[in-house]
């Protein structure tokens, strides 16, 4: 209902051109707002690593970094599990990124390797993850300008390029007459 309410304004306003481009854009609002965003992994990682760094036990540092970032309620979940429990029974309890986590930090827990070399690893797989989304993103750049470039650019190249011939084309054919 609300794409033709914008497809009736747009006509009433724009005309043909803007009753066509507003119903669209209503479409990709509502199809990009309702969409779950992911908070990133990344800055819990950092905080991890540099509470890690300091010296700082995995409970505790999973703890300030429920603190720091409440809007990972997974990780609190998971940070209160593991204070109670211990960490083998966090992961169980975390899901997604936050659970591979706590799955890593149990694992160097119960081998008693580093765990801060295990989140450096853990925080440079992740940027070398976005570095390749953005890679293909930026691959794929070309194919998805080509439609704007085509209807936008080339039309105002053409008469940037012949105007100036036609407009003295249409003075010289004119110039007998008056």
């Amino acid at each position: 209902m609300i794409p033709l309410v914008a497809a009736a304004v747009g006509l009433t306003i724009g005309g043909p051109l803007l009753a066509v481009v507003l119903p669209l854009l209503v479409i990709v609002v509502k199809k990009y707002r309702n969409r779950p965003r992911q908070v990133p992994i990344r800055p819990v990682l950092l905080l991890v690593l540099v509470e890690l760094r300091a010296g700082r036990s995995v409970l505790s540092a999973l703890q300030s970094a429920s603190a720091a970032f409440p809007q990972h309620g997974e990780l609190s979940l998971a940070s209160r599990v593991a204070s109670v429990s211990g960490l083998p029974a966090a992961v169980e309890v975390a899901p997604g990124e936050v659970g591979r986590l706590v799955a890593q930090l149990a694992r160097c827990q119960r081998s008693g390797s580093p765990a801060a070399d295990t989140v450096r690893s853990m925080l440079e797989s992740d940027i070398g993850a976005e570095r390749n989304r953005r890679i293909e993103r930026a691959r794929g750049l070309p194919i998805r300008l080509m439609i704007p470039m085509a209807l936008l650019v080339l039309p105002g190249m053409i008469l940037l390029l012949y105007a100036p011939t036609l407009l003295r084309m249409w003075h010289d054919m004119s110039a007998p007459f008056s």
